[in-house]
C-alpha cells in the first residue's frame, strides 16, 4: 500500500471515530482529534484551540437529544508526508431521546442536514490531527 493510500485510510478512520465520539458526547475523545492550535469554523463561529472547541462541544444539547451523523463522500485530495487536505460529506440527524424503548423520532427541523467539511490535517507525534476544519451546511430540509 502506498503512503498516500495509508494516509487516506488513516484520515477516513479519524473521521469515523470523530463522529462516533461526537454523537455520544464523549468530548474529550473528540478533542483528541484536533491539534492544540486547531481552528474549527462551525455555525458561524471561529473556535481557536482546545479550550474554545471544548467549550462549544460542552454547550451542545445533552442526553435529551439523540444525535447521529452518517458520513458520505470522503476525498483526500492533497496528501503529503506530514500534511493533508480533504473534504468529507456528513448527513446529520437529531431527535428527542425517547423515555421508553424505541428509536428517537426526528422532525424535518432536526433531520437530513448535509454538511461538507473542508479539512486540513497535520501529522503530530505519529498521529494525524485536524488543524483547520470548516463545516459548511450545504443542504437543509425545507419546511412545507
Amino acid at each position: 500500500m502506498s503512503l498516500e493510500d495509508t494516509t487516506a485510510w488513516s484520515l477516513s478512520r479519524l473521521n469515523t471515530a470523530f463522529y462516533h465520539y461526537y454523537d455520544r458526547r464523549e468530548h474529550d475523545a473528540v478533542l483528541a482529534f484536533f491539534a492544540p492550535d486547531a481552528l474549527y469554523e462551525v455555525q458561524g463561529r471561529r473556535l481557536r484551540g482546545h479550550a474554545e472547541i471544548l467549550d462549544a462541544l460542552n454547550a451542545r444539547p445533552g442526553p435529551e437529544q439523540t444525535i447521529r451523523h452518517i458520513m458520505g463522500a470522503t476525498h483526500f485530495h492533497t496528501i503529503g508526508e506530514t500534511t493533508a487536505q480533504g473534504t468529507v460529506t456528513v448527513l446529520g440527524y437529531g431527535g428527542l431521546t425517547p423515555t421508553e424503548a424505541g428509536p428517537a423520532p426526528y422532525t424535518v427541523a432536526t433531520g437530513g442536514h448535509v454538511f461538507e467539511l473542508a479539512d486540513h490535517y497535520r501529522l503530530d507525534n505519529g498521529r494525524w490531527k485536524i488543524v483547520h476544519r470548516i463545516a459548511r451546511q450545504i443542504l437543509t430540509p425545507v419546511h412545507d
